[in-house]
């Protein structure tokens, strides 16, 4: 699958995934159930993953100045 972004839903979308990490790291902390920890883990490893690779479009993509 591929989805285009603009820069700015790039930003945005990249914040939202910061942005629950937090949350995430705290649920895997206090959950007991083996099976949900995993898959929260499974998860967080997932908002990382698309951090990153947003990150590494942004470097790649030259900024455009408004006209």
């Amino acid at each position: 699958m591929h989805v285009d972004l603009t820069a700015e839903e790039a930003a945005m979308l990249k914040g939202l995934l910061r942005d629950t990490l937090p949350d995430l790291k705290r649920e895997i902390a206090r959950t007991e159930h083996h099976g949900f920890r995993h898959e929260l883990v499974l998860r967080e490893e997932l908002c990382e993953r698309l951090i990153a690779r947003l990150e590494a479009e942004a470097s790649r993509t030259p900024s455009v100045p408004p006209m």
